[in-house]
């Protein structure tokens, strides 16, 4: 819900975690009347030692004005490009509600995920409502032993290699693949198709350093930018190195 301004409640009991929050506009735009009410809801139940998650989110969002705009736009996997291929481009709107739902499972070095996102827009002008979706399903395995992914809280938590580089091991090494699909095109609105095949290796020496390589497919149905001979469905090979240290 990008970086908005606002104020948020989390309960936490057993295997159910609530969390619910009102929110304003990002912070450079806070003399504008958007508001939205956010809530999510998660159980977490184990059994024995795999971890379950099973989750739902709910998104109203009232845009406050009588000119207001949405636009729903996505950059292909790697993100130090600004190149969009799917772009609903800025649509009038009144409100927007979205509804997800929400599943993983840890077990041992194995772990995967699934969301999915519904997305309508309120557009005072137009004879449909659109609603937009997007989801993916991840899985992972880890390739030392003993290491496992982190979870925490209702969502997943840092990893912490069993066996740290300079304390008798190599770190962590994990290996993950994941599909995802982002659909902008509905009721009329043709911002295009994108179907995601990602394949990445992760290693952590530590708890608080990553090297990652990734590597990504985009397949376009409709894309926003056609290629010099006019065509708009294509696919797009993306190819990334990542190094990081946090604290």
């Amino acid at each position: 819900f990008e970086r908005r301004i606002g104020a948020s409640i989390t309960y936490e009991s057993g295997i159910f975690l609530g969390q619910a929050g009102v929110f304003t506009d990002n912070f450079a735009d806070t003399d504008t009347d958007n508001r939205s009410i956010d809530g999510r809801v998660v159980l977490m139940p184990k059994m024995g030692d795999t971890q379950l998650h099973f989750g739902g989110s709910l998104h109203y969002n009232d845009l406050g004005e009588e000119d207001a705009t949405v636009r729903y736009r996505q950059r292909p996997f790697v993100h130090f490009t600004s190149t969009r291929f799917v772009n609903t481009d800025r649509l009038d709107a009144d409100s927007e509600f979205g509804a997800g739902v929400e599943a993983a499972v840890i077990s041992g070095p194995f772990h995967a995920s699934a969301e999915g996102f519904w997305q309508t827009v309120d557009m005072p002008m137009a004879a449909d409502n659109p609603t937009f979706f997007g989801g993916y399903v991840e899985a992972g395995y880890f390739l030392t032993k003993g290491d496992t992914r982190g979870y925490k809280g209702g969502k997943f938590d840092r990893v912490k290699p069993e066996n740290p580089l300079g304390d008798g091991g190599i770190g962590s090494v994990q290996f993950n693949l994941r599909y995802d699909h982002l659909d902008l095109s509905d009721a009329g609105i043709i911002g295009g198709v994108q179907n995601g095949y990602q394949a990445s290796l992760l290693w952590k020496p530590a708890s608080n350093t990553l090297f990652s390589v990734n590597y990504g497919r985009m397949e376009y149905t409709d894309a926003v930018l056609p290629t010099d001979t006019g065509e708009t469905d294509y696919g797009v090979d993306a190819f990334g190195i990542r190094a990081q240290v946090d604290f």
